[in-house]
């Protein structure tokens, strides 16, 4: 039946439609991208109350600079998110850079109690953008899970190229692997649209992220 006939009929939309694709990705746009941002002004809002309530003035007023510096790259994230562009760590930046950008958010928003180590290959720079890109978002997720969750004290990140960029994000904590929420629906999300795959493992001392982006056209490419 051809669209607007049929009066009080629900039109079915399945995962290969453009409308479909683009719900997706304001969803998890918005859960990877904003989701970082709230979490880390809780933690400081958290930190800001108990010291207000301790009196230690100074460090609340050093506290009350990092929430705004966290509620401006907010608002630039939110940005980004409506006008679909990449991520705000990654513009003038290559993936190297940004995610070094993002350990450092990272590492404050665990109030400096997180190490965020990153190795990222040379021969990164030249794989394809959208690789990266994923590789970013996969990684950013997995340091969300460990601020959050994890009560890690150390988390190393690396990304190099094996037959297409490899990625790996390891921490020392004792919780945070769930498969409740998007977070890991998410990362495994942006895996598969380029033909690979992404694993979350408890290792008995930490949690494992490992993820495969090999080179190649996306899974929507054949709906274009």
């Amino acid at each position: 039946m051809p669209y607007g006939l049929g009066v009080g009929r629900r039109v079915s939309c399945g995962p290969e439609c453009a409308h479909h694709r683009e719900l997706a990705r304001l969803r998890r746009d918005l859960h990877d991208g904003l989701g970082p941002s709230l979490a880390g002004i809780m933690v400081r809002a958290d930190l800001l109350a108990r010291l207000l309530s301790a009196d230690a003035l100074p460090d609340g007023g050093e506290l009350l600079q990092d929430l705004r510096r966290e509620a401006s790259a907010f608002l630039a994230e939110m940005r980004r998110v409506l006008t679909d562009r990449d991520p705000v760590e990654l513009e003038g930046r290559d993936l190297a850079a940004g995610l070094a950008v993002l350990g450092e958010r990272m590492s404050g928003a665990a109030a400096g109690e997180l190490d965020v180590r990153v190795d990222v290959g040379p021969d990164v720079a030249g794989a394809g953008w959208d690789s990266q890109v994923a590789a970013f978002w996969i990684v950013k997720e997995a340091l969300t899970n460990v601020v959050k969750h994890a009560r890690a004290s150390v988390c190393v990140v690396r990304v190099w190229v094996d037959k297409g960029v490899r990625v790996s994000v390891v921490d020392d904590g004792h919780g945070g692997l769930t498969e409740s929420g998007l977070g890991l629906g998410s990362m495994r999300g942006r895996a598969a649209e380029l033909g690979g795959w992404c694993d979350v493992v408890d290792t008995g001392h930490g949690v494992a992220v490992t993820a495969h982006l090999p080179e190649g056209r996306t899974s929507y490419d054949h709906a274009a």
